[in-house]
C-alpha cells in the first residue's frame, strides 16, 4: 500500500497521542482514586505551622484565627515578620498577647531587599519546637478545622513530606477562572505525579515535612541563591518514592485570594516557570514532553481530519483525550473549589499551552534575588 502524506500524518498524530495516553492512564488517572485512609489510631504528634508574612495585616487579621481554631491535640504557630513596613509586626504581637500557641519572629525592615523569603523560613524553622512543620502563607485559610488534623495524619515514620493543595478563592472574570484553572491543573499534575512515585514539587501555601529532613539537607543551602522555590526546590531535591505523602481531601486544601489582575498574576507565573529549570532532568524531561506532544498532537489531529478519508480516526483520538483530560480532573477541579470551571478546562489548556512558553521566554529577571 502506497503511503502518502495523509498516512503519514495520521502515523505522526497516533504517536503523540499515544504520549498522551500514556501520561493520563500513568500519572493522571490515578487523582481519581482516593488514597488509603490513614489509621485511625495513628498517634498525632505535636506540629509547628509556620506563617511567613510581608505587609499582610489585613490577611493576617481575616485568617490567622482560623489557623488558630484548628482542632489539634497540640501545636504551636511560628510568625516570622518578614521586614514589613506596615502593621504586620503589631498584628502579630496583639496575636500572641491572647495565644500562648503563638512564636514571634521579627526581621525588622533596614531598607534593603537583600532576603529572599527562604531567610524567614529558615528562622521560622530554626524557631520551631516541633519536628514536624507545616507551612501556609499568611494570604491563605484552611478550609475547616479538620485541616492540621488531615494533614499532620499523613506523617510517619517513613513519610517525611505532605504534599498538600492550594486553591483560590472564586471570583468573577476571565482572570480569575484562568488562575483557578491553572492553580488546579497544576495541582493534578504534581499529586499525580507523586502518586506514580515521582514526586518533584509542593506548594508553600499547604506542605508539611520534618525538620530531620531538613536538617539533613541543611534547609535551602543548595538553592539559597535563588530567589523562589522555598517549596518546590526543598521538594525536589529530598523526595522520593518512598518518603512523599499526599494530602488531598475537601477538608485538607487551603484557599488564597487570587491575584486580582493577569498582569500580577503573571510576574507569580514567570517566578514559578523559572524556578522549574533547576528541577532534576527527568522532572524537566517528564513536564516538557506532555505539553509538547500536546502542541504536536492537536493540529496534527485537526489537519489529518480534513484530509484523511477516514476523518473519524483523528477525530476519536481528539474525543478520547477530551474525555479522559474530564475524568482525570474533575475530583480536582471539584475538591479545590473549582468546580465551575470543568467544561472550560480545553480552552484554559490550549490558553496555557502557548502562555507557558512565552511567559518562560521572556522573563529576564528571577533568577537573582531582588
Amino acid at each position: 500500500m502506497k503511503i502518502g502524506i495523509p498516512e503519514i500524518l495520521l502515523i505522526a498524530t497516533g504517536f503523540f497521542f499515544l504520549i498522551q495516553l500514556l501520561y493520563f492512564l500513568f500519572f493522571f488517572l490515578r487523582m481519581t482514586v482516593k488514597g488509603k485512609r490513614e489509621s485511625e489510631s495513628n498517634e498525632l504528634k505535636p506540629v509547628s505551622i509556620i506563617i511567613c508574612a510581608r505587609n499582610e495585616e489585613q490577611n493576617l487579621m481575616q485568617y490567622l484565627p482560623l489557623v488558630l481554631e484548628q482542632d489539634y491535640p497540640e501545636f504551636q504557630v511560628v510568625l516570622v515578620n518578614d521586614r514589613s513596613w506596615d502593621e504586620t509586626w503589631d498584628v502579630m504581637e496583639a496575636f500572641s498577647l491572647k495565644h500562648p500557641k503563638i512564636k514571634l519572629v521579627n526581621i525588622p525592615e533596614n531598607g534593603k531587599d537583600g532576603y529572599a523569603k527562604k531567610y524567614a523560613l529558615t528562622l521560622g524553622v530554626k524557631a520551631a519546637k516541633y519536628d514536624q512543620l507545616i507551612f501556609i502563607d499568611a494570604d491563605c485559610y484552611p478550609v475547616s478545622k479538620n485541616w492540621l488534623k488531615e494533614m499532620a495524619s499523613k506523617f510517619s515514620t517513613q513519610k517525611k513530606i505532605v504534599l498538600g493543595a492550594g486553591g483560590f478563592v472564586a471570583k468573577k472574570g476571565f482572570a480569575n477562572k484562568l488562575i483557578r484553572y491553572d492553580a488546579c491543573n497544576i495541582a493534578l499534575q504534581y499529586l499525580s505525579f507523586a502518586k506514580a512515585g515521582v514526586p518533584y514539587m509542593g506548594v508553600g501555601r499547604n506542605l508539611g515535612y520534618k525538620n530531620e529532613l531538613y536538617d539533613s539537607v541543611r534547609g535551602f543551602k543548595s538553592h539559597y541563591h535563588i530567589a523562589s522555590g522555598d517549596d518546590d526546590l526543598f521538594v525536589n531535591e529530598t523526595a522520593n518514592s518512598k518518603n512523599v505523602a499526599i494530602c488531598f481531601g475537601s477538608e485538607s486544601i487551603t484557599l488564597s485570594q487570587p491575584k486580582p489582575t493577569l498582569k500580577t498574576w503573571r510576574i507569580q507565573k514567570r517566578r514559578h516557570l523559572t524556578t522549574g529549570k533547576h528541577y532534576k532532568t527527568i522532572h524537566k524531561f517528564l513536564l516538557g514532553l506532555f505539553p509538547l506532544s500536546y502542541l504536536f498532537f492537536l493540529p496534527l489531529a485537526i489537519v489529518t481530519s480534513i484530509i484523511y478519508p477516514l476523518w473519524y480516526i483523528p477525530v476519536a483520538m481528539i474525543l478520547v483525550r477530551i474525555i479522559l483530560q474530564y475524568i482525570a480532573s474533575y475530583r480536582v477541579f471539584k475538591t479545590m473549589k473549582s468546580k465551575d470551571i470543568v467544561f472550560l478546562i480545553p480552552f484554559f489548556e490550549i490558553i496555557m499551552l502557548y502562555l507557558n512558553p512565552y511567559l518562560y521566554f521572556t522573563n529576564k529577571r528571577y533568577d537573582k534575588l531582588r
